[in-house]
């Protein structure tokens, strides 16, 4: 299976707040307030029901985590927030570096092909 296909399937909402707050060992009000702190945002069906996938099932187990360690949900929210921030920015320099070493790397070939043969 492909990756992007793990991604995807990772990404699927698929747990009912039961579920999710069953496989969590939590309740499913805490759930509801995790939406209602705008911590997590789950998908709804047409119906208006929340649908956690895999992946927001992980990003709940930190929050648990986070709320354990005496943290507040408005805390929290800043603190995911930030995560996430210090995600996109991690991305940005990565593609950053990718480009200015493509560059070099192009330069590079450029100065090469300019030296005459001795």
């Amino acid at each position: 299976m492909s990756r992007a296909m793990l991604t995807e399937d990772e990404h699927r909402p698929r747990y009912s707040v039961g579920q999710a707050a069953e496989i969590l060992r939590t309740r499913p009000r805490f759930l509801h307030r995790l939406d209602t702190y705008e911590v997590v945002r789950p998908s709804r069906t047409p119906g208006g029901h929340r649908r956690y996938s895999h992946h927001e099932l992980g990003r709940i187990r930190r929050v648990i985590q986070l709320a354990q360690e005496g943290i507040t949900l408005t805390a929290i929210r800043h603190i995911v927030a930030l995560e996430r921030r210090v995600r996109e920015l991690e991305a940005q320099r990565d593609a950053a570096w990718e480009r200015l070493t493509e560059r070099e790397s192009r330069q590079t070939r450029r100065r090469r092909t300019r030296v005459p043969p001795l």
